[in-house]
């Protein structure tokens, strides 16, 4: 079964007065528990995709369907609900809430959906992402890698369907960045979670199911 399909997607902005054409009729279908890599260079469209894949935008036209609902012209609250239940994402930036401590920022998704387990599901994300001992800290009392566990943490904790990952690791060195593509790995295995990174790891697109390669908005390629 498709999780996620794109028809015909098209992404243009108009800068001072010209058309810049981000993604080009795009057409992609993404497996129940596939583990799918896309990579490109700089510019070729790779956020874009992922933005419009997960309802965080939409497209000028073409179609986004996830499970095969069409969420093209959902309100901004309807596909705010559906993000809450059934995507998690990973961020190269981290995205941490200063204020809140570490143990704060992953039961923050929960909360949202008033999920009476928030926090003991926090407690056990943060022994399972060898942070017991952080759980009171503030994000700037973190090191990159302990962030990005925190940020991993928050997108797992409603269990979702899908997870978007834009470089996750890259802003961390090579141990802390294979730390979290192992428990990403291990999650989607376990979880039978769909997982849509983005990387410009050869490394980490030969540990996928399948791998696409964008430039100037197009898929050049597809193994």
């Amino acid at each position: 079964m498709n999780i996620i399909n794109a028809k015909q997607v098209t992404k243009t902005y108009t800068v001072d007065h010209r058309e810049i054409r981000v993604l080009d009729s795009v057409s992609l279908s993404v497996s129940q528990s596939e583990f799918l890599v896309v990579q490109g260079s700089s510019g070729s469209g790779k956020t874009t995709l992922l933005s419009l894949l997960s309802g965080l935008d939409k497209p000028t036209s073409g179609r986004v369907f996830l499970k095969e609902r069409d969420i093209t012209d959902k309100s901004e609250d309807d596909l705010a609900q559906l993000r809450k239940d059934m995507i998690g994402f990973v961020f190269q930036s981290f995205h941490l809430i200063p204020s809140l401590t570490a143990l704060e920022n992953i039961m923050f998704p929960a909360e949202l959906k008033r999920d009476p387990a928030a926090r003991e599901k926090a407690i056990k994300l943060l022994q399972r992402m060898g942070l017991d001992k952080r759980s009171g800290n503030f994000p700037h009392q973190l090191s990159g890698g302990e962030m990005q566990r925190v940020a991993m943490a928050r997108a797992l904790i409603n269990s979702p369907e899908i997870i978007f990952a834009d470089e996750p690791t890259g802003n961390l060195d090579s141990a802390n960045g294979r730390a979290i593509l192992e428990l990403l790995l291990e999650n989607q295995k376990i979880s039978r979670t769909t997982l849509v990174l983005v990387t410009h790891s050869n490394a980490i697109a030969k540990m996928a199911d399948r791998m696409i390669v964008l430039q100037d908005g197009r898929i050049t390629s597809e193994q």
